[in-house]
């Protein structure tokens, strides 16, 4: 007798601090968790992992 197989869910992406759209999709991830849109939930979190966090020179800096 074999025992099932066990799924443990991925865990999700964390935003990173002070990054702007992180802190957007990770405040949509909320809302969409709680009217139960598990594809909403996925988009934030595809959102939060995927964009770019470089960190872009300042303007005027050469």
């Amino acid at each position: 007798m074999s025992t099932p197989e066990v799924r443990v869910p991925a865990l999700e992406p964390v935003p990173v601090e002070g990054c702007r759209i992180c802190a957007a999709a990770a405040r949509r991830r909320e809302t969409a968790r709680k009217t139960a849109s598990v594809i909403s939930v996925r988009a934030c979190g595809i959102t939060i992992s995927q964009h770019p966090h470089e960190n872009a020179p300042e303007k005027g800096a050469a």
